[in-house]
């Protein structure tokens, strides 16, 4: 089956109107929401470093490290926009494909900005290269990727960034189908560097990959044409294609990859999860419970004897850390997150500031949460609804007073069964940029984005994300 064919002919020939109205909503929340997370995230360490380490090594200015001053090449600022967009660990997560948003949004504005596309023009390759490479995950079977070590955004956000970025430069299908196989080469991102800022650098890194391939490819370079599928039956090297590879022998559907292709995109079929917590996905269903039992039962920390919170394993794999020992791991601590939850009442930006994650009255509580993992929870890739949910979790709590509270969560908000409104990622937006340089551009960048299809030129967006010199 000609898999990479058949996706580049797609991305390159749409069909007629495909850009519904649920579509373009669609891609406006993502672009909201990650863009507000790019410049707060531009404050990070990690977007510090990179930010020095590419103006070091210079570049055309052709595209803007959003949320600074400094513009350098379209691969580099999208290397460090893409770190930015997922250093918060606040990103979006599309369940069952990865953590796209991160990846599309960085490299999609900074193709845009070099080529001075419109908005419209920017949206329509948004969702032709999230459905590309959606499809392309929901194929691989993205659990098969993770349980053999790999940390699947560089990977599959790379594939859609160079189909992206191939789409506003106008490319043909034998140079998408070139850029597809140059990505495919590309990517990367172990398990292991998750905890730490490794995990942005997989984003960046993929965004970087798949705008350079989108330009190698434009340039005139060449690669085997069919790099997705491999040959099944092929000896050597050619049975290697990027599905064999990273998925391995058995736990791949090709066909899956183009069944209904053009019909309703992953976007508007798939819910997308808006992380209104700032760390591992995993983590907010018991942020939002305990926030819920603070809430309605009027705890603090000294109210509470003990807390037990029964979960799926996958959850442990994922958050792993027993101890905040630094913002990244607090993130992917779930007795941290659950503890500051119940003390401060909301788990933001501010509760993974080095003073919060050293408090004492937080690590006490911390201390008296004891997570077990459950092995009769059913497996599921459907891990966002209901019972076989990674991240459905049982709390029981023993108060002081001797009274016992035992609750099941298995939706955080932002999930399918509690959505946020335009005006919750509009708060969002604002808790994101507020202190930053960019502040007194709030609301006409929210504004902008708002109606993005309407556009005029990118540019003029990017222009209020970017810091006077």
């Amino acid at each position: 089956m000609n898999v990479t064919k058949i996706l580049a002919q797609f991305a390159v020939h749409p069909p007629t109107d495909f850009l519904t109205p649920g579509l373009l909503k669609s891609v406006k929340e993502r672009f909201l929401d990650t863009v507000g997370i790019m410049v707060a995230g531009a404050e990070s360490s990690a977007s510090r470093i990179l930010t020095q380490s590419v103006n070091d090594c210079g570049g055309v200015p052709d595209a803007t490290i959003i949320g600074t001053s400094h513009r350098t090449s379209i691969v580099q600022a999208g290397f460090v926009n893409g770190a930015s967009a997922h250093a918060l660990e606040y990103d979006d997560l599309t369940p069952d494909i990865t953590h796209m948003s991160s990846s599309m949004v960085p490299g999609c504005l900074a193709m845009a900005e070099k080529c001075n596309a419109t908005g419209r023009q920017l949206v329509e390759a948004f969702a032709l290269g999230f459905e590309v490479a959606g499809r392309v995950a929901l194929g691989m079977k993205s659990l098969a990727m993770l349980d053999r070590g790999f940390h699947t955004p560089g990977i599959i956000g790379g594939l859609g960034v160079a189909v992206a970025a191939s789409r506003l430069m106008g490319s043909d299908t034998s140079t998408m189908r070139m850029a597809m196989g140059l990505m495919a080469s590309s990517g990367g991102g172990i398990r292991k560097n998750v905890g730490s800022a490794g995990k942005a650098f997989h984003i960046g890194n993929g965004v970087r990959a798949g705008l350079q391939a989108a330009l190698l490819a434009a340039a005139g370079y060449k690669v085997d044409p069919d790099a997705i599928e491999g040959e099944a039956h092929g000896h050597g090297h050619q049975r290697f294609g990027l599905v064999e590879t990273y998925a391995g022998s058995g736990n791949y559907s090709l066909d899956r990859m183009v069944l209904n292709l053009g019909e309703e995109f992953s976007l508007t079929r798939i819910p997308t999860m808006v992380r209104m917590h700032p760390c591992s996905t995993v983590n907010c269903v018991a942020i939002d419970g305990m926030i819920d039992l603070a809430n309605e039962f009027d705890l603090t920390s000294n109210k509470v004897a003990s807390v037990n919170v029964a979960c799926h394993p996958r959850l442990l794999m994922i958050a792993p850390y027993d101890e905040p020992t630094d913002s990244y791991r607090a993130k992917f601590c779930p007795a941290y997150t659950m503890a500051a939850a119940l003390v401060d009442r909301r788990v933001g930006l501010a509760q993974f500031e080095d003073e919060r994650i050293s408090d004492p009255e937080i690590l006490a509580l911390m201390r008296r949460i004891k997570i077990e993992a459950r092995t009769d929870i059913p497996d599921d890739q459907g891990w966002c609804n209901g019972e076989n949910n990674w991240c459905a979790v049982t709390v029981t709590m023993n108060l002081s007073d001797g009274t016992v509270i035992r609750r099941h969560f298995d939706q955080a908000r932002g999930w399918p069964a509690r959505p946020v409104s335009w005006q919750d990622l509009c708060s969002k937006y604002v808790e994101c940029i507020e202190g930053s340089p960019t502040t007194e551009n709030i609301e006409s960048s929210m504004q902008m984005i708002a109606q993005l299809e309407d556009v005029t030129s990118v540019r003029d967006l990017i222009a209020h994300l970017r810091i006077a010199k």
